[in-house]
C-alpha cells in the first residue's frame, strides 16, 4: 500500500502506469517502455524482467528491502537501484516489540477465548513477565538498535546482539543500551528466553536460523522475526512449533509473500502471524513513499540523488 503523499508526488510528475498483475510476461511487456519502476513485494524485479527494460533509468523499492530486485543485474544493465532505508527503523522496531509482548501475554489466545465468552480462561494459562528476561537479537542494524533501546530502557531486559564482526561503531552503539555484542550465535540461541531475528535476505543469511539452531533454543523460549522470511527456515520452524521444541513464535515476514492458502503456519497454535506490516505505519508509509516518489523522479531526470544501492 503507497501512501497517498508519494502518489500525488508521482502523479505530478509523471505519467503513471499502476498493475496488480505481478505475471513475469506482464512485467516484462510493462516495463519495456517506461522510465522508472517502483516496486512493491510481492512483485519482483528479476533479471528476466529486466532483461526487457529498454529505457529504464532507475528502479526503487517501496521502503528498506531490496530482495525483490535483482540488485547485481540492473547495476550491470546501468539503472539505478533506490531504496528507502531508516525510514521504517521506529515503526519495525515497535511491531517486533509488540510481538514480544503479545506472546508472552498470549494476547491471542486470550482475545480468542474472550470472543466465545470464555472468561475463566484466565484460569488456564499464566502469562509471563519480560521485565528482567535476556532477549537475543539477531542481527544490530538499525531496527535491531531501536528495540534494544526499547527494551533496555523500558523493559530492563539483559539484552545480547549478534555480529558476525565487531568494530569500534558496533561497540559503541551497543555500550548506549548496555547491550552484549557477540560473534557466537549458538550460544545466544542456547541462552535467551526471547531471540528477534533482524537481518536481511542474502546468500551469507538464507536459512541461518535452521533445525540445527531451532534445537540449541531453550524450550520456554519464543522466536521473533521481522527480518525477512528466508533467514528462517520455515520447515524447521515449523517442526519446532508442532513438536514443542521452543514455546512459540511471532513472524511478520515469509519466505514467499502472500503464503499461500494452505500456509503449515495455518494449524499451529503456538503462532502469531502478522501480513509483513511491521514497517507500515502511517507514519513511516508516509515518510517513506515520499522519499522513494522524489527519489524516483530525480533519477529519472538525471540528477544525483541519495539512498542508491549501487
Amino acid at each position: 500500500m503507497y501512501h497517498p503523499v508519494g502518489e500525488k508526488y508521482l502523479q505530478q510528475h509523471a505519467e503513471v502506469i499502476k498493475t496488480d498483475n505481478y505475471d513475469p510476461a506482464h512485467l516484462k511487456k510493462l516495463i519495456k517502455d517506461v522510465d522508472g519502476v517502483l516496486v512493491r513485494a510481492p512483485a519482483r524485479l528479476t533479471e528476466e524482467i529486466l532483461e526487457s527494460a529498454e529505457q529504464v533509468k532507475a528502479v526503487s523499492g517501496a521502503g528498506v528491502g531490496l530482495d525483490n530486485i535483482d540488485v547485481e543485474f540492473a547495476s550491470k544493465k546501468g539503472i539505478k537501484v533506490l531504496h528507502a532505508p531508516k525510514v521504517n527503523t521506529v515503526a519495525t522496531a515497535e511491531h517486533a516489540v509488540t510481538l514480544i509482548l503479545s506472546v508472552a501475554k498470549k494476547i491471542t489466545y486470550f482475545h480468542g477465548e474472550m470472543k466465545i465468552g470464555n472468561f475463566d480462561s484466565r484460569n488456564d494459562h499464566y502469562t509471563q513477565e519480560v521485565y528482567g528476561k535476556q532477549l537475543g537479537l539477531v542481527g544490530w542494524g538499525d531496527i535491531a538498535q531501536q528495540v534494544a533501546h526499547i527494551c533496555s530502557y523500558g523493559l530492563n531486559m539483559k539484552i545480547c546482539a549478534y555480529v558476525r564482526s565487531v568494530n569500534k561503531e558496533k561497540v559503541e552503539a551497543a555500550a548506549k543500551y548496555n547491550v552484549e555484542l557477540t560473534t557466537d550465535l549458538n550460544n545466544l540461541l542456547e541462552t535467551s528466553d526471547y531471540v528477534s531475528v533482524h537481518l536481511p535476505h542474502t546468500k551469507e543469511t538464507e536459512a541461518l536460523i535452521n533445525k540445527e539452531k531451532l534445537e540449541r533454543m531453550k524450550k520456554t523460549s519464543y522466536l521473533v522475526n521481522t527480518g525477512r522470511g528466508g533467514v528462517v527456515d520455515e520447515k524447521a520452524l515449523y517442526s519446532a512449533l508442532k513438536e514443542n521444541k521452543i514455546a512459540g513464535a511471532a513472524v511478520d515476514v515469509f519466505r514467499k509473500e502472500p503464503p499461500g492458502d494452505n500456509h503449515p503456519f495455518y494449524s499451529l497454535n503456538n503462532i502469531l502471524m502478522t501480513p509483513h506490516v511491521g514497517g507500515i505505519s502511517e507514519e513511516a508509509a508516509k515518510s517513506s513513499s515520499e522519499l522513494v516518489a522524489k527519489n524516483l523522479v530525480g533519477a529519472i531526470n538525471g540528477k544525483e540523488v541519495p539512498n542508491s544501492a549501487n
